[in-house]
């Protein structure tokens, strides 16, 4: 699993507001046919969050 959290703007007040992504990997599969037995990720799961910092 990988976390990036990043300022995205202010907030009327003048609070800093962030976005998080999660991203997490699924699983793996080596493919020789194109990849001379290189892994490549099946698939990728992102969740995102704002939140703000009072």
């Amino acid at each position: 699993m990988r976390v990036v959290i990043y300022q995205i703007g202010v907030d009327v007040l003048g609070f800093p507001v962030y976005m998080e992504h999660k991203i997490y990997k699924i699983s793996t599969e080596p493919n020789s046919k194109f990849h001379k037995g290189k892994s490549i990720p099946l698939g990728q799961v992102i969740e995102q969050k704002i939140t703000k910092q009072h």
